[in-house]
């Protein structure tokens, strides 16, 4: 089976970035997104544009050393996602420890830190998106950090592999923002390929799984990402040997009419 450059998909990501288009469906193999190192702290970009629906949509990758932080400040909403190891988020005057898989929601309203007090390093997602307000017809469920601790999340067994719902809800900027964990067994699809009004993000935590785009099949592995652009045809499946786990995130806003 014949599989898409990777370099592709930059340079069209680049492009449609410089022009202010939305960003494309794409995906992002860890292996090769570039790396920044400083002072102990290892910065992977992935994303950084507007999408269909969000005025800009960024996410980066970060790998910290024992005792470092890192700061990010206030003006969108962010998402805080655990590939491995543990660490400290504040928000204000609220503080949680996030481990393995786990995610946080942060309040646009306040700076936040991210410490990692651990021994080894810790990988991790930060999702941040800006985008108008939802409107005083909806009201959000969440208005401060709020943690989704993984092992706490009921796993619902099925014959494919099984199932991890996170959250589902109003937030001050997304009518509808939406995540679950999917499991798949070794061979196992999650299902044929689909359309859908939404936009979407999968990480990939463990396993190596085939994206299916368009009728375009793309491999990837752990700490990879895949967007998915509203209406494009996208199915997936577990590639690998063993279990795969990865993570699905997404969102509806005011301007879908939904």
């Amino acid at each position: 089976m014949k599989y898409i450059p990777f370099f592709l998909l930059l340079v069209w990501q680049t492009y449609a970035h410089a022009q202010l288009l939305p960003l494309p469906s794409a995906v992002y193999e860890y292996k090769m997104l570039p790396v920044n190192v400083v002072n102990g702290t290892e910065t992977r970009p992935i994303l950084d544009g507007p999408t269909e629906t969000l005025d800009n949509f960024r996410v980066n990758h970060y790998t910290l050393s024992a005792g470092k932080s890192l700061r990010l400040k206030k003006g969108e909403e962010k998402l805080v996602l655990i590939g491995t190891g543990e660490l400290l988020v504040n928000q204000g005057v609220i503080s949680e420890k996030l481990e393995d898989r786990s995610v946080a929601w942060l309040t646009k309203d306040q700076p936040a830190r991210i410490h990692h007090s651990g021994t080894s390093p810790v990988s991790f997602f930060v999702i941040e998106w800006e985008s108008e307000g939802v409107g005083e017809n909806f009201i959000p469920e969440v208005n401060t950090l709020t943690k989704y601790n993984y092992k706490q999340l009921e796993f619902k067994k099925s014959e494919k592999g099984g199932r991890r719902d996170v959250s589902r809800g109003v937030t001050p900027t997304l009518q509808e923002l939406e995540m679950h964990i999917t499991t798949l067994n070794e061979g196992k699809k999650s299902h044929d390929p689909h359309v859908h009004a939404d936009e979407e993000i999968i990480l990939v935590l463990q396993g190596q799984v085939e994206e299916m785009i368009n009728g375009v099949p793309y491999l990837l592995g752990p700490g990879s990402l895949i967007y998915l652009h509203a209406m494009d045809a996208h199915g997936i499946r577990n590639a690998g040997k063993g279990a795969c786990e990865y993570y699905a995130i997404r969102w509806i806003t005011k301007d879908t009419g939904k």
